[in-house]
């Protein structure tokens, strides 16, 4: 399992609006670039996205590390 390009898709969607609409609604698109497990795949689009739609615009920069480190643990879970 590639859990770093997971994590480095979450970090960047939060970090980076423009990113996180694009993960939000062209997740296959994403998916079909990056080199993702079936099962990171799924932990994306079930999991993460979900999350990335609560989040404020923008996620404070002093906000983003603990944002962050709650979405890749939450992917991570299980």
């Amino acid at each position: 399992m590639s859990q770093q390009v997971l994590r480095d898709i979450i970090d960047k969607a939060v970090a980076d609006y423009g990113f996180r609409l694009a993960v939000m609604w062209g997740t296959d698109d994403v998916i079909a670039r990056s080199d993702l497990s079936e099962e990171e795949a799924q932990r994306l689009k079930s999991v993460v996205v979900p999350e990335l739609k609560q989040l404020p615009d923008p996620v404070e920069p002093d906000d983003r590390p603990s944002v962050q480190a709650r979405l890749a643990d939450m992917a991570f879970r299980g």
